[in-house]
């Protein structure tokens, strides 16, 4: 599979904030900042150094009304970041992967959780939960927003002995990180085969793999296989995919009491999920919010569930 890289230089953390809005909204596994440094030996030291923000499209022709509306996007905002000299480049799938591994460094999110690829050297401290991510394709690398909201709530609310859920699972990071939290096993569901192949990857590769199960599938899968009810489940997709499946009946396949980690929601979005949750009996109980992301955490029935958490409230 080919794909197409769309670079944008920015001159400001102002410019690379609008443009970073757009590339996650639209683009495949979000935005991605490179910032290069100045070689002192040849004396460039002048100014700051350069930022240039990336995302990629898929060239097989499902991304083409993606890139066209790309394009428009980036020339309404032309003014704003005084024309900058956007790029497109090819690449195969191979080429991908070493474009953004030369800007990946260990990461750790909230108080234990430490993402890293797995070539990397990592000194672990003792309460340290190390995951080792090979995103491929799949994206989902644990530094969108979205993703960091996820684990900071997963490492609060899953309790050994948990059943969960992981609906989107991409990269399979949610899931892996729930299992090391404690949780004895995880159903992680998505409807692209290539995050399927990834997440099992990954699952593997973090020796997990007999706590996870990686399948295929969303609300589809639970219906037709009969899974029994979940202490938990994560969701982060898109505010229309959460309401659409919450309304569907994904809530009725968690016990009662049992909590909701809903994330990708963009703030102007954010009213109809809580309505989803509303006509779910599922309380709000936790609120996070980056920028424009917003993360809603609840639980089923009119228990208060684990809270609360660190979050802005309900």
């Amino acid at each position: 599979m080919k794909w197409l890289e769309i670079c944008v230089p920015v001159e400001s953390e102002e410019d690379a904030r609008l443009v970073c809005q757009l590339f996650d909204l639209y683009g495949r596994g979000g935005a991605v900042q490179e910032q290069l440094f100045y070689d002192q030996d040849q004396g460039n030291t002048t100014g700051p150094p350069p930022v240039t923000v990336k995302t990629y499209l898929s060239l097989d022709g499902d991304d083409d009304q993606t890139l066209q509306l790309l394009r428009d996007k980036l020339s309404d905002l032309a003014h704003v970041l005084h024309n900058p000299a956007v790029q497109f480049k090819e690449l195969e799938e191979k080429d991908w992967a070493t474009a953004w591994k030369a800007f990946f460094q260990p990461r750790r999110i909230g108080k234990r959780i430490v993402l890293k690829l797995p070539e990397q050297t990592y000194t672990a401290a003792e309460d340290d939960l190390v995951i080792d991510l090979e995103p491929g394709m799949a994206f989902g690398t644990g530094l969108h927003a979205t993703t960091r909201m996820c684990l900071v709530c997963l490492e609060e609310l899953v309790r050994p002995g948990d059943r969960l859920l992981d609906v989107g699972t991409g990269s399979g990071v949610l899931a892996i990180a729930a299992v090391k939290l404690g949780a004895a096993n995880v159903l992680a569901l998505d409807n692209d085969p290539t995050a399927v192949a990834v997440a099992r990857e990954n699952v593997s590769g973090n020796s997990v793999i007999e706590a996870v199960r990686v399948a295929e599938g969303s609300l589809d899968f639970l219906t037709e296989h009969h899974v029994p009810h979940f202490d938990g489940m994560v969701i982060n997709i898109i505010a229309d995919v959460i309401a659409d499946l919450m309304v569907r009946g994904l809530s009725s396949y968690l016990e009662p009491g049992g909590w909701l980690v809903a994330s990708g929601i963009l703030a102007s979005a954010e009213r109809r999920v809580r309505a989803a949750f509303e006509k779910c009996e599922m309380k709000v109980s936790a609120r996070y919010q980056e920028e424009e992301w917003v993360t809603l955490c609840g639980t089923k029935g009119h228990s208060d569930g684990p809270w609360p958490l660190g979050g802005e409230g309900a």
